[in-house]
């Protein structure tokens, strides 16, 4: 009887289908423990839940490991991932919005630890003067800030100039500061 088996070779080798090669796995591996919890909690203050963030980000390396595997490693795979969470944030906040304008009930979000610390009481009033700046504006002080990427690589994380880098953090500051004005 002829073998279904067709990830192996007539001598009982698996192909290299079967799976990422050694050498892509480890560093797809050390890319992750280098840059997920880091990329969760950028995810986690675009969208405000920590559940979806961590679906967002990986998703985002999924997206990587496609991407290796078909084209090879992108000129810098931590850019790469970085544009791929902002937007997976966006795309998974759209579909947020849309859901809620046609009455499609959202899941309840628990409060993990690590958002809990986020929204104690300094912390709390400046998330909340985030959510109200435009998507743009939270995006580019959460990568400057929180990332400590420079006006460059936010404008590549973005899709940007690095004029509109500059301008937009420097309009979402002052509108920041508007907002938490009096708050202490």
């Amino acid at each position: 009887m002829p073998t279904t088996d067709h990830l192996s070779s007539p001598h009982g080798d698996r192909s290299a289908s079967a799976g990422p090669p050694p050498v892509l796995a480890d560093q797809l591996t050390l890319l992750f423990q280098a840059h997920a919890g880091p990329l969760v909690r950028v995810a986690v203050l675009l969208t405000g839940d920590e559940g979806l963030a961590e679906e967002v980000v990986q998703d985002a390396f999924m997206g990587l490991h496609r991407r290796w595997q078909r084209q090879g490693p992108p000129d810098s795979p931590p850019a790469y991932l970085r544009t791929s969470v902002v937007n997976g944030c966006r795309s998974a906040l759209r579909r947020r919005r849309l859901a809620s304008l046609v009455g499609i009930e959202q899941p309840i979000q628990e409060t993990s630890a690590e958002t809990a610390v986020l929204l104690q009481e300094e912390h709390a009033a400046v998330f909340a003067a985030m959510k109200d700046l435009s998507r743009r504006q939270r995006e580019v002080l959460v990568l400057r800030f929180y990332l400590d990427l420079d006006d460059p690589q936010i404008a590549v994380t973005l899709g940007v100039s690095r004029g509109t880098v500059s301008s937009t953090i420097s309009r979402a500051l002052a509108a920041l500061g508007a907002r938490l004005e009096g708050v202490q």
